[in-house]
């Protein structure tokens, strides 16, 4: 459920987060074009999705 928080606020670019994401990684790994803030933001969007999802199912199960 944390994880699921996390990536959240994330997708949600809490306190700029993808773009300080994206900065790190370009400077350390050199792929500038391909890992924008909006591919961070839209992955941690489809994590998040099915981190929770799979909380919930969890949950629901009796």
């Amino acid at each position: 459920m944390v994880f699921g928080a996390a990536t959240l606020m994330v997708a949600f670019n809490y306190r700029d987060v993808a773009w300080r994401i994206h900065g790190f990684m370009a400077n350390t790994v050199g792929v500038n074009r391909l890992l924008t803030p909006a591919m961070v933001r839209f992955t941690c969007g489809v994590l998040a999705i099915a981190s929770i999802v799979s909380v919930v199912v969890g949950l629901a199960r009796p």
